[in-house]
């Protein structure tokens, strides 16, 4: 690494298991006494009084700002605004990605420390130190650097096991798998990369966390599906929440992102459309294939992918998200990545496009 280079790492204090929210009070306490709680309007009701009676058995002054939408100006200000007015030491946030996102960001604002509680395993907003930012309508803008990385993050099985719908799992599995891909094609391709020991150290990582929940992923479904913890589905659980966070730490966060990812924000700024119909690995998941094959993956690779894709009926190609592959839209589509992908050389993009029957069509 080129000396003087900034390294964001993750959150400090890092707890998985069930009942592991009981050290939510302690974690807070350390913080302050006046705690503001950017909270997803529909998962709060099923943890509001489980997440309430620990902060109000620790001495904790608490109040809630219920969230729903994207991670946008009008979210993320209007919490900090009001946060700010309540006085509070500390901002915990509770959901999904995108108000986890929004908790960091509101917690920067208000110069506080932020605590995540994530409900489900689909993302590692819970752990990386970045957000993602969109306009209030919903087109991507870009990665946003806090000051601090959360303080800690508090992944109770009782409640990501047991009152999270399998589905969203491994939907969210599917985005941490995006890291391996993406990385390995940004270290060919993007000229961004120094080749030092954190970027070689993302890519090794990223792989096994790969691999794991490729191999894994399908008793772990069956496990989430009765309500059952084990050790494999602790594990899969963790490379998704922590292990990925810690991957986007190492590759500068940005920097992690390639075609798949790339093409998310294509949906949300020029295809809001597709964008409000599925969920954030959803719509990653349906280029994995693609960004495989033109990262040079050998066959059996990507068919491995298309059987894990389709066993969980997820999309593996854009047709079975609703795109269809018109000239128009391969221009479109292509122009999106040229402008948004740092790659190094021009010819690359025409190599891309040469294999646009596969992203939009699939294995055949």
């Amino acid at each position: 690494m080129r000396s003087g280079t900034l390294i964001q790492l993750c959150a400090g204090r890092y707890y998985q298991g069930s009942g592991v929210l009981s050290h939510l009070g302690e974690d807070a306490a350390l913080l302050g006494t006046r705690v503001w709680i950017l909270a997803d309007r529909q998962v709060w009701p099923k943890v509001e009084q489980a997440v309430t009676s620990v902060l109000t058995e620790h001495g904790i002054t608490w109040q809630v700002h219920l969230f729903s939408g994207g991670c946008c100006p009008a979210n993320y200000r209007a919490a900090a605004e009001a946060g700010r007015a309540f006085g509070a030491d500390a901002v915990i946030g509770v959901g999904g990605g995108r108000a986890l996102d929004a908790a960091k960001i509101a917690a920067d604002l208000m110069e506080v420390r932020v605590i995540t509680v994530p409900t489900s395993a689909a993302t590692c907003a819970a752990s990386a130190w970045l957000a993602v930012e969109y306009t209030d309508q919903g087109a991507f803008v870009g990665n946003y650097w806090s000051r601090y990385p959360p303080f800690a993050v508090v992944a109770d099985l009782d409640i990501l096991v047991r009152d999270c719908p399998p589905r969203y799992n491994i939907i969210g599995f599917v985005d941490a798998m995006a890291k391996y891909p993406e990385i390995s094609y940004n270290i060919l391709h993007s000229g961004q990369w120094e080749q030092n020991t954190f970027s070689h150290s993302a890519r090794l990582l990223a792989r096994s966390t790969y691999d794991l929940l490729l191999s894994s992923g399908g008793a772990v479904y069956e496990a989430l599906e009765q309500g059952r913890e084990d050790p494999m589905t602790e594990d899969c659980i963790c490379a998704a929440l922590q292990l990925t966070g810690l991957i986007s730490a190492m590759a500068c966060g940005g920097k992690q992102a390639a075609i798949s990812h790339s093409l998310y924000s294509y949906f949300c700024t020029c295809r809001p459309e597709i964008r409000s119909r599925f969920l954030h690995g959803e719509l990653v998941g349906a280029s994995l294939v693609y960004q495989l094959a033109v990262n040079g993956a050998p066959r059996t690779e990507q068919e491995a992918l298309d059987r894990f894709l389709r066993r969980f009926e997820l999309p593996a190609c854009l047709e079975e998200l609703g795109l269809a592959d018109t000239p128009e839209e391969q221009n479109s589509l292509f122009a999106f990545l040229a402008e948004h992908m740092p790659i190094a050389d021009p010819r690359e993009l025409e190599r891309l496009r040469t294999q646009a029957t596969l992203l939009f069509h699939g294995l055949k």
